[in-house]
């Protein structure tokens, strides 16, 4: 009897190895605080937006990557409406995460691998894809409805204020098509 009840132990902790290592490492928990989500993603301090995107990055990991590796989601850049839909698609799927966890993924998303018709997008838009200060994505609109259409990056970095760099960083974000 002894013999036996060692063995059902032994199995119980080989059982459990084998689900642990079969669920991989443990699943990182997203830490941003409130006050950052709250934040548009140009208001960020460089402090806020590192802990934006490595606590985006963890809710990722632990709800789309079980599912899809991170290359295919992001190999289409999306609009800011696509990826809200594609996120929302996502959760009336089945995806593991919470309404927080989803806001989270598709603010990164967007950030990170959007895509922004710079002449016809709004103020907001402008700053959730590239990352400008509202003030900035409003100057942006108000210099286009001034002087028309952008052709280009170059016509798009004479608007004041804008962080040419911030827009050199990123030209596959910009659509300067209607």
């Amino acid at each position: 009897m002894k013999h036996q009840s060692i063995l059902a132990g032994a199995s119980l902790i080989l059982l459990a190895s084998i689900i642990t290592s079969a669920a991989g490492p443990q699943a990182k928990v997203a830490k941003v605080s409130p006050q950052v989500m709250a934040k548009n993603v140009g208001e960020l301090t460089p402090e806020e937006e590192e802990q934006f995107s490595e606590g985006s990055e963890a809710t990722i990991e632990r709800v789309c990557i079980a599912c899809h590796p991170f290359e295919n989601i992001i190999k289409t850049r999306r609009t800011v409406r696509e990826w809200n839909d594609q996120v929302t698609t996502m959760a009336q799927r089945g995806a593991p995460g919470t309404e927080p966890d989803f806001a989270l993924i598709k603010k990164y998303l967007t950030r990170y691998y959007g895509i922004v018709r710079v002449n016809t997008a709004t103020a907001e838009e402008l700053s959730s894809v590239l990352g400008l200060p509202p003030k900035v994505a409003a100057a942006v609109v108000d210099y286009r409805t001034a002087h028309g259409r952008f052709a280009d990056l170059a016509a798009l970095e004479k608007v004041d204020g804008v962080d040419k760099a911030k827009l050199e960083d990123q030209p596959e974000a910009l659509r300067f098509d209607l």
